[in-house]
């Protein structure tokens, strides 16, 4: 058994109604929707540190079972309870496998940009010392082109031990914490899946921004919904009416990496799912 991206305790709150323990995969490669066990799906062999495994499951997964459980009873939180979630929202974002390749993905490009930068400020500093040695200048802008040259693809260990790290940033957990938080609760007939990658926000907006959403379905019934249409810091619990659990439902079928979940058999999950480049509505309240 490999370590768990998505938590096992988390899926629960998806399984099929007469056998809990179970969940309905979609997968988004195709093959028919299959019923599995929980404890088998979401995870990969050497995903973690045995460390960061114990810390996730210590820290910041049981702390916040019991605060999802208040959401899912439709109760207020304390601030304590706000912030453990908070922090098990950030590591949402940064643990699953979406994740860790857009950020290998995004690997060159900052490679490039960090590379210029560098040789602009050598650049700089030479300009800036009337007895600079031209020949030295020459030979550090060598050395940052050779370090260039070398595979992009491939990041030093201290970079990708980073991307592989769960752990989100200060930035990301000020603007969740504060955000505007609405539990929409559907009475059907359809409702909230998850996925391999189950909370969504629009990366053009990132999170802190005025135009920024946070979606994350809670369970079957219960989605969270964070943005910053209303007083900061609040709790509403709100019906939800078909068009949002559509929406919500959309937005995490367009990032799903490759597998969705459902309490049920569910067709039309299979058709968001291969639907390419999906139109996207904001939340607006």
């Amino acid at each position: 058994m490999g370590h768990h991206y998505v938590p096992q305790r988390y899926l629960k709150n998806f399984g099929a109604p007469e056998q809990p323990e179970l969940i309905w995969l979609h997968d988004k490669k195709g093959g028919a929707p299959k019923l599995v066990p929980i404890e088998v799906v979401a995870q990969a062999k050497g995903y973690y540190s045995e460390q960061t495994e114990a810390l996730l499951a210590r820290e910041i997964e049981g702390p916040a079972n019991l605060v999802i459980q208040k959401l899912m009873e439709n109760k207020s939180l304390d601030r304590a309870e706000r912030f453990r979630l908070t922090y098990y929202l950030g590591t949402m974002l940064k643990r699953v496998p979406y994740r860790r390749r857009k950020a290998m993905e995004t690997y060159p490009s900052v490679l490039d940009d960090t590379i210029a930068r560098v040789r602009e400020q050598i650049k700089d500093l030479a300009r800036s010392l009337p007895d600079a040695n031209p020949a030295i200048v020459a030979k550090r802008l060598a050395e940052v082109d050779a370090a260039h040259r070398k595979p992009a693809t491939k990041p030093p260990p201290e970079i990708d031990t980073q991307v592989r790290e769960p752990w989100p940033s200060e930035e990301m957990l000020d603007a969740i914490y504060r955000m505007t938080w609405r539990v929409l609760v559907s009475a059907g007939p359809q409702y909230f899946i998850t996925s391999d990658n189950p909370a969504f926000f629009f990366g053009a907006y990132g999170l802190g921004t005025p135009k920024a959403e946070l979606t994350f379905p809670l369970s079957t019934t219960h989605c969270l919904h964070g943005c910053w249409q209303g007083a900061e810091r609040t709790l509403l619990f709100m019906g939800a009416k078909q068009a949002f659990v559509k929406e919500a439902n959309r937005r995490l079928a367009s990032a799903t990496e490759r597998l969705a979940f459902y309490h049920e058999l569910a067709p039309w999950l299979e058709r968001i799912l291969q639907k390419k480049d999906p139109y996207l509505s904001a939340i607006r309240w």
